[in-house]
């Protein structure tokens, strides 16, 4: 059921991310320049790190042998939430407006309903620069569900992307935990997204059509 409810809200979007696998995410990606060079460099000081690292992990289990560990309490999160993954398309409303979907799911292992939107604090920013949030329709109502003990929901937020020359970062906090204990911490990169975009683009590419999407719907 979940799964077929994640689907169908999905599909709405198939059809901005095919037009902006062809157009809007390619201009993106083609500002995206890579040098090889560095990149070659880059794994050289990595595995010189690499070794150092090792060498430091030695020498911290031989220091571990002596140490005494006192017992803890969980004060963990009484909830979870995590981005499966990120997707661009454009604004239901404004073509020339890039947004960068995040699909998640959220579930709730406290022992009182609760929501989403009471609970998860999101910021998505580029270059530290918070990004604005999109509204979606049919799927906002999701942030305010009311969710049992025990129970996931699939959510979709959708914030307008800025640039094309930085990563897109990601902090959720738990808005009711003392410490604003961090669910969920991840980037994407510009080709990340544009990746993950055309994997989904051909996943649901039999239910781009008018015609593909009532047959969609009615087999829910």
């Amino acid at each position: 059921m979940k799964k077929r409810l994640l689907a169908a809200l999905l599909v709405s979007f198939a059809l901005v991310f095919g037009v902006t696998g062809c157009g809007k995410s390619s201009s993106i990606k083609d500002k995206i320049e890579q040098s090889a060079e560095d990149e070659k460099d880059e794994d050289e000081d990595d595995d010189e790190d690499d070794d150092k690292d090792s060498k430091k992990e030695s020498k911290d289990d031989e220091d571990d042998d002596d140490v005494i560990v006192a017992g803890t309490i969980d004060t963990s999160s009484k909830y979870a939430f995590n981005v499966d993954t990120a997707l661009l398309g454009t604004d239901e409303y404004y073509d020339d407006v890039v947004i960068v979907y995040l699909v998640g799911e959220f579930t709730n292992n406290s022992d009182e309903v609760m929501d989403f939107a009471s609970v998860v604090n999101v910021e998505v920013k580029q270059d530290g620069i918070s990004l604005d949030r999109a509204y979606i329709s049919g799927t906002s109502k999701l942030n305010y569900a009311e969710i049992k003990p025990g129970e996931s929901i699939p959510i979709i937020l959708g914030y307008e992307l800025d640039s094309a020359d930085y990563d897109v970062d990601i902090v959720c906090t738990d808005y009711t935990h003392y410490a604003d204990e961090v669910l969920f911490e991840g980037s994407f990169s510009i080709d990340d997204l544009i990746d993950n975009t055309n994997e989904y683009i051909d996943e649901y590419d039999d239910y781009i059509s008018d015609e593909g999407i009532d047959e969609f719907e009615d087999s829910l």
